[in-house]
C-alpha cells in the first residue's frame, strides 16, 4: 500500500492515528519552544521581560495570519488535487507557495523594520517593555521568509503522505531552538537577542531541511521545479480562498490583541501581560495537540472529498471530533488542578504575578471544549473547499462573540471580565460550529447518492 492509497484504503482509525499522532507531535514540539522561550526570559529576564515578549504576540499573529492564508491553503489544494488524482497540478502548488512565502517574508521584514516601534506602541508596549520587544522583533522580523517557509510546507510534506517526516522535521527545529535558548541566555550573556537569535536559527534550517525535501529528498511524492517558481494567479487565488477563513482569523486576533492588551494594562499592569504570557503558553499546550489533529485530518478529508469518498470523510471527521474533545478536556482538568505550579514555572518567585496567572487561567479555558469543537469545523470547511463558512465560523469568533463581552464584563469584574472573554468567545463559536456542521454531515450522503 502506497502513502498515497493510505488515504482511501487504511481504515479509518488507524489513518486517523498514523496521520495525526506525527501532526500531534510536530505541532506541541513548535509549541514547546515557543512556551520554552517563556520560561527562559520569566525565570532568567523577569516579569517586565516576560511582558516586553508577550507583547510581540499580536505581530507574530499577523506573520501567522500571511502563512496560513497561503499556507494552509496549499496544504488543502494539494490533498483535492491528488485525490482527483492530479500529481503534476499538485507538484505546482510547491513552487508557487515558496515563491509566495520569498516575496511575502521580504515585504513583511522592511515594513515590520520600519514601523517596528510605532507598532508595538499601537499594542501597548509602555517605556518599561518596549526595549525587550523592540529588541526580540528587531532580530526575528529580517528572518520572515524563513519562517513562513518552516511554518507552512511542513503541511505540504503531509499532504503527500509523509506525515512522519513531517514530525521529525519539526521536532529537530524545536530541539535545536530548546538547546540554543539556554546557551544564549545563560552562557553568552545575550539576554532577549539570544532567544531570539535561537528561534531564528532553529527556522532557517527547519526551511533549509523542507526546501531540500522537495528538491533531492528519496521520500518525496512531489517535488519542486524551478519553473514552478513563479506567480500563478488561478492557483494562488485557489489558494488563497481556502486559507482566508484562518488567515482572517489571525487577522482578527492582532486586531483584537490590541484593544486586549490596553484593557489589561488599565486593569492590572505590566504585571497582567505577564500573567498573559504564561496563560497563553500553557492554554498553547491544551489547543496545540487539538491542533495537531486539525493537521492530520486536513489531508485525510480534503484527499477523500476529491475521492468523492463522503462516508470516509463523515467517519473521519467524526474520529477528529472525539480525539479533539478528549484532549480538551484532559487539559482542561490537568489545568484546574496544577494550575498554579504551572504558572510559576514563568515567574522567578513574583507571587502577585503567579496568582493573578492561576486565577487568570481557570476563566481563560473554562469552555475550551467548545473551541475544540469549532477548530474542527472551520478544518472540515476549509478541506472541502467551502471557505465561507470556515470564514464565518473563524471570524465570528475570534471578533463578536469576543469584543462584546471585552467591552461589557470588565466594567463589572475588572481583570476577570478580560479573561471571561475569551471563555465566552469558545462558548459561543461552538455552539455556532455545531448549527453549521450537524446539517452539512446530514447533507452528505445526499450527496454522495447523486454523483
Amino acid at each position: 500500500m502506497s502513502q498515497i492509497d493510505d488515504f482511501e484504503k487504511m481504515p479509518v482509525t488507524r489513518v486517523m492515528l498514523k496521520y495525526s499522532l506525527p501532526a500531534v507531535v510536530s505541532a506541541s514540539v513548535q509549541a514547546l519552544y515557543n512556551i520554552v522561550d517563556r520560561i527562559y526570559i520569566g525565570k532568567g529576564l523577569g516579569t517586565e521581560a516576560l511582558a516586553g515578549v508577550t507583547l510581540t504576540f499580536p505581530v507574530f499573529i499577523l506573520s501567522i495570519a500571511i502563512g496560513v492564508l497561503f499556507g494552509t491553503g496549499s496544504s488543502a489544494v494539494i490533498s483535492l488535487k491528488l485525490g482527483e488524482k492530479r500529481k503534476e497540478e499538485a507538484e505546482r502548488v510547491i513552487g508557487t507557495s515558496l515563491f509566495l512565502f520569498f516575496v511575502m517574508g521580504c515585504s513583511v521584514a522592511v515594513l515590520g523594520m520600519i514601523f517596528l516601534e510605532p507598532i508595538l506602541r499601537l499594542v501597548g508596549a509602555t517605556d518599561v517593555t518596549m526595549p525587550y520587544a523592540r529588541q526580540y522583533l528587531s532580530i526575528f522580523l529580517p528572518f520572515m521568509a524563513t519562517d513562513f517557509m518552516a511554518m507552512a510546507m511542513n503541511g505540504a510534506i503531509r499532504s503527500e503522505g509523509n506525515p512522519r517526516l513531517a514530525m521529525n522535521i519539526a521536532v529537530a527545529g524545536a530541539l535545536i531552538n530548546i538547546v540554543l535558548d539556554p546557551l544564549f541566555l545563560f552562557l553568552f550573556h545575550w539576554g532577549v537577542a539570544g532567544v531570539a537569535w535561537a528561534t531564528v536559527l532553529s527556522r532557517i534550517i527547519t526551511a533549509a531541511v523542507v526546501i531540500l525535501h522537495f528538491t533531492v529528498g528519496k521520500k518525496r511524492y512531489l517535488s519542486f521545479r524551478w519553473k514552478d517558481f513563479r506567480m500563478d494567479g488561478p492557483l494562488v487565488r485557489k489558494m488563497a480562498s481556502i486559507g482566508m477563513a484562518p488567515a482572517l482569523f489571525n487577522l482578527a486576533t492582532t486586531f483584537v490583541a490590541v484593544f486586549s492588551n490596553r484593557a489589561l494594562v488599565k486593569y492590572g499592569g505590566d504585571r497582567a501581560m505577564g500573567a498573559l504570557g504564561a496563560i497563553m503558553s500553557i492554554f498553547m499546550i491544551i489547543q496545540t495537540p487539538i491542533r495537531g489533529i486539525q493537521m492530520g485530518s486536513q489531508p485525510l478529508i480534503g484527499y477523500n472529498y476529491g475521492a468523492r469518498l463522503y462516508d470516509r470523510v463523515r467517519r473521519i471527521l467524526g474520529r477528529a471530533f472525539l480525539f479533539s474533545l478528549v484532549i480538551s478536556f484532559i487539559g482542561l482538568g490537568l489545568a484546574f488542578l496544577f494550575g498554579g505550579p504551572m504558572v510559576s514555572l514563568f515567574s522567578r518567585g513574583d507571587g502577585e504575578l503567579i496568582a493573578m496567572g492561576k486565577r487568570g487561567l481557570d476563566l481563560y479555558l473554562a469552555f475550551i471544549p467548545f473551541m475544540a469543537v469549532q477548530m474542527i469545523a472551520v478544518t472540515y470547511f476549509q478541506s472541502v473547499a467551502k471557505p465561507l463558512r470556515a470564514i464565518i465560523l473563524n471570524m465570528a469568533q475570534s471578533t463578536v462573540f469576543f469584543l462584546i463581552p471585552l467591552g461589557i464584563l470588565p466594567l463589572f469584574l475588572g481583570l476577570d471580565g478580560i479573561w471571561w472573554a475569551t471563555s465566552v468567545s469558545h462558548l459561543l463559536g461552538g455552539f455556532l460550529a455545531i448549527a453549521y456542521i450537524v446539517p452539512e454531515l446530514r447533507k452528505l450522503p445526499r450527496e454522495a447518492h447523486s454523483l
